[in-house]
């Protein structure tokens, strides 16, 4: 389904019904869309670059409350299912309805579970597992807080996209800085997925068994285009981020069974054989910094940020606190698990991806969790896909919302296969995930979401408070030390 900015669920469902049975779509009534000022028009924000003090909701910035959270609308009858969906469908949207908590809540999660969780365990090895804890406990409770600060950010402005928000606060040239690390983000995401799959496949055809031409590297990267072709392309096309909703709830469970399988393995092992020598609590040198990229990619989810908080029931900065707390509370417990019976298990061997320590023929319950991990690795592409897109499209002033649904099938196929090509000749995932995560990641996720608050008006320390104040500039400071010093440690890694 597709919303236009400000617009409610129900609203955006009688919509489509109108456009479908007329055959074209017709813009909203001025009277009819919430918010009706003309400042709000979204022909408007194409036009001309958002300015907080004039435009914000039709009061000035000083009028605006950005220290609190908003209050809560009253929400309008939800909408009715069309006639011809399935009873299955219909009841299945009853349960997980669109843009409520748990739809909201597992795209959240699906976004920021992948790649990500695999390398956690050669982190810890990179850190040592009492530093690596300490760590992702940090970076998750910071994630909470930045996406609570970009949805007062998005609230203020009325604007749907990363880089819109960024214009509107911080001007012209920010906003192109922002699209270039968005961009190059979800391009490190989605390399790091297709290495993903291949790491998938080369324990699973390791067997005499296999034809030879399957255990060679073009074999695996034949099987790997397959995957792609059938699984991961179809999920790019969609416009919307709730249309992955129902896939992410399939994709999250199947890496919860995955850490499930992590954990029974490393129980059994150390029962049998005991406590390995080679695991450290703590690392010194440049090691102990490279696991930070590693860290910050597996819990970067504000690259969907926007997307989320704009297709929720009821989009106010409380309901994305609640919600993004749930997603990240869930990724956290299962980070933690991963990377610390992971690291148990394998000690300073991990040096990669974890999906090549496992042989399924020898645990034959890593048969359904590589297939789940498959499941996740099509949906966390896909995810990555939108804000590629979005970032992409800023560059040329488009709006999604309004291209024709084959013209930007067209766009995003083309994104994927370059995204695809790119993936099978990058070595290896651990390269990716410290160098992306340390830089983009830190812009995206950490020095960004701080500046825009600072410069969304009202916004001083006797107006929020020490709390706010002192956690935003910790937040700031954090994303400069792992811009500038995870980075530094992900190259020297490399050369």
């Amino acid at each position: 389904m597709s919303r236009l900015p400000g617009e409610h669920l129900a609203e955006a469902a009688q919509r489509e019904l109108i456009e479908a049975s007329t055959g074209y779509g017709e813009e909203p009534r001025q009277e009819d869309a919430p918010n009706s000022d003309n400042s709000n028009n979204p022909a408007d924000i194409q036009n001309e670059p958002f300015d907080v003090a004039k435009k914000t909701m039709g009061a000035s910035a000083d009028d605006v409350n950005v220290d609190v959270m908003d209050e809560e609308e009253d929400v309008a009858s939800g909408m009715r299912p069309k006639k011809d969906r399935s009873r299955f469908r219909i009841w299945f949207e009853k349960v997980v309805p669109p843009g409520g908590l748990i739809a909201s809540s597992f795209t959240l999660g699906s976004s920021t579970l992948g790649a990500g969780i695999l390398g956690l365990p050669a982190a810890f090895n990179s850190m040592g597992l009492a530093t690596a804890l300490i760590v992702l406990v940090v970076v998750v409770v910071l994630t909470i807080f930045s996406l609570w600060l970009l949805a007062r950010c998005a609230a203020i402005t009325k604007v749907r996209t990363y880089e819109d928000v960024t214009r509107a606060l911080l001007g012209k040239g920010p906003d192109y800085a922002a699209a270039v690390f968005m961009l190059g983000f979800c391009v490190g995401g989605a390399v790091s997925y297709i290495i993903s799959i291949g790491d998938l496949l080369t324990p699973i055809f390791d067997n005499p068994n296999v034809p030879a031409f399957l255990r060679t590297k073009p074999g695996n990267r034949l099987i790997t285009s397959m995957i792609w072709l059938v699984f991961i392309l179809p999920l790019c096309l969609p416009k919307n981020i709730d249309a992955l909703r129902h896939v992410s709830i399939v994709g999250v469970t199947m890496v919860c069974f995955f850490v499930v399988c992590i954990v029974q393995d490393c129980c059994t092992h150390l029962h049998r054989d005991g406590w390995r020598d080679d695991v450290k609590p703590f690392n010194t040198g440049n090691s102990a910094i490279e696991g930070l990229g590693t860290v910050m990619f597996a819990c970067l989810v504000q690259i969907n940020a926007m997307e989320v908080y704009f297709e929720m029931a009821r989009p106010t900065p409380r309901n994305m606190v609640r919600n993004s707390t749930v997603a990240m509370s869930g990724c956290g417990i299962l980070y933690v698990l991963a990377g610390v019976f992971g690291y148990a298990r394998f000690g300073s061997t991990v040096t990669s991806s974890i999906l090549l320590k496992y042989q399924p023929r020898e645990a034959p319950q890593f048969w359904v969790a590589y297939f789940g991990i498959v499941i996740k690795i099509c949906v966390a592409f896909a995810l990555h896909q939108l804000p590629m897109r979005d970032g992409l499209y800023h560059f040329f002033s488009w709006d999604v919302y309004r291209m024709p649904w084959w013209k930007n099938a067209v766009i995003c196929g083309f994104i994927a296969t370059v995204m695809f090509i790119i993936g099978l000749f990058v070595p290896s995932i651990n390269i990716v995930l410290g160098l992306v995560g340390s830089l983009c990641g830190g812009f995206i996720g950490f020095i960004f979401p701080a500046l825009m608050i600072m410069y969304a008006g009202n916004w001083s320390l006797a107006k929020v408070g020490w709390l706010e104040w002192s956690a935003t500039y910790f937040l700031l400071l954090t994303g400069v030390i792992a811009v500038v010093f995870g980075t530094a440690a992900s190259v020297y890694s490399v050369l």
